[in-house]
């Protein structure tokens, strides 16, 4: 299963979306929405993109000034707060402020170091990706020997079974 990213952003940032999306998509290890891409037309908009919010393993908020007063950007910061999904704002502008509900969120000030910022997240993305699919080998590992101990103790717990009705087949001949 691969690591899933939701990216939040103005229409006017998509170049911004676009390229994390080009950057960082790999098939079956990071999957990166951006509504703009991953939302075929005929597709209920609204619907694919909760679907998207609430199956994400990282939720990366473009903020910017034209976030803010995007019809979709504030909803979708609720939706994933609301689904207590991990929340990382990467603010574009200076003097633009995270938004009340997420504004406790250490953000990256990409508007600082717009290159090293975008390396950092790319880094963030690829290791979290690496450590939830480690993660995940762990628990089918775990998984696989448990159910191991499980059919072992089943067929022990047979075999005790076994030898108690012999032990009264042979009490019965006497």
């Amino acid at each position: 299963m691969a690591y899933n990213v939701v990216v939040s952003y103005s229409t006017k940032n998509l170049h911004v979306a676009q390229w994390i999306r080009d950057t960082l998509h790999q098939p079956g290890h990071v999957e990166v929405f951006v509504a703009e891409y991953s939302v075929q037309p005929s597709q209920p908009l609204n619907e694919e993109i909760l679907r998207a919010i609430r199956g994400c393993d990282l939720f990366v908020l473009l903020w910017s000034s034209d976030a803010r007063s995007s019809d979709y950007v504030p909803q979708e910061i609720g939706i994933a707060t609301g689904c207590n999904k991990t929340i990382l704002p990467v603010v574009m502008e200076a003097g633009v402020p995270v938004p009340g509900f997420i504004s406790h969120l250490k953000y990256l000030p990409a508007h600082l170091n717009w290159d090293g910022s975008f390396v950092w997240l790319a880094n963030f993305i690829r290791e979290n990706a690496g450590k939830l699919a480690q993660a995940k080998l762990l628990g089918g590992l775990a998984t696989a020997i448990f159910g191991g101990i499980m059919m072992f103790a089943q067929q022990e717990e047979e075999e005790e079974g076994d030898d108690e009705d012999a032990d009264e087949d042979e009490d019965d001949d006497e």
